[in-house]
């Protein structure tokens, strides 16, 4: 059963984020929901407004909660990065009701809460809430973790009038390895993501952005020992003039 878990967890965290971040990329409306729907079933919705709305906007800056600045243990970066996501991702929701003149009920994290409330419901129906929870809360620090190493000490030059650079090569970690590539849907190829946010999976391509020395799966795996992180990170970081 342990060993069950830890897959599930895995797979809900790196697969099925992979599909669902895809999903939620997509133009067409229904497909976007699906993304959604994986989303709220891992009991974290809001990623879907704060993925698209301050993560791609304001990528590799303070601003962005899910870009840990160098230094920064991700154990020190989940709780600050959780709570930060939340609360922009619904501020950024609350401004867009405005612009569009449409009433409060339709805010989007109605929905992610609703949806949430009726997964556990089904959870206590089917079998055990706590596993349940405890599988959710499992998944959501992949997802962190991958946007912890994704990003980890890259920073968008601010000019004088407190503006960020646009988003280049340079803003995100990407992996050369195929086979991880293949199974996160080309998720390591995540320079040319932030690029061109729009261009499906099979057509993301390698860049000349900053390279990690092993796999995603290794460096995620290296992110959970900090003292091993730094030195393997820093490193690469100080190889690459960083």
């Amino acid at each position: 059963k342990a060993a069950l878990f830890v897959a599930m967890g895995l797979f809900a965290g790196q697969i099925s984020n992979s599909n669902a971040h895809e999903l939620i990329h997509k133009p067409n409306r229904l497909l976007h929901r699906l993304g959604m729907s994986v989303y709220i079933s891992l009991l974290y919705g809001h990623h879907t407004s704060t993925h698209v709305l301050i993560h791609h906007v304001a990528v590799a800056t303070d601003g962005d909660p899910n870009s840990a600045p160098k230094g920064r243990s991700f154990y020190r970066f989940v709780p600050a990065a959780w709570g930060r996501t939340f609360r922009l991702g619904y501020l950024a929701e609350a401004q867009r009701l405005i612009r569009a003149n449409r009433p409060k009920w339709r805010h989007p994290y109605v929905t992610y809460l609703l949806g949430a409330a009726l997964c556990i419901a089904l959870a206590g129906v089917i079998g055990n809430v706590w596993w349940y929870l405890a599988l959710a809360a499992y998944a959501q620090v992949q997802l962190l973790l991958s946007d912890y190493i994704q990003h980890y000490g890259l920073r968008r030059q601010i000019n004088n009038l407190g503006k960020a650079e646009p988003v280049n090569n340079a803003h995100s970690w990407n992996s050369p390895h195929w086979f991880s590539s293949a199974m996160m849907l080309n998720a390591p190829r995540h320079s040319d993501h932030h690029v061109s946010p729009m261009r499906s999976f099979g057509q993301l391509r390698q860049t000349d952005g900053p390279q990690w020395p092993y796999p995603l799966p290794v460096m995620a795996t290296i992110a959970l020992f900090p003292p091993l992180w730094r030195r393997v990170m820093h490193r690469q970081m100080r190889a690459l003039g960083l």
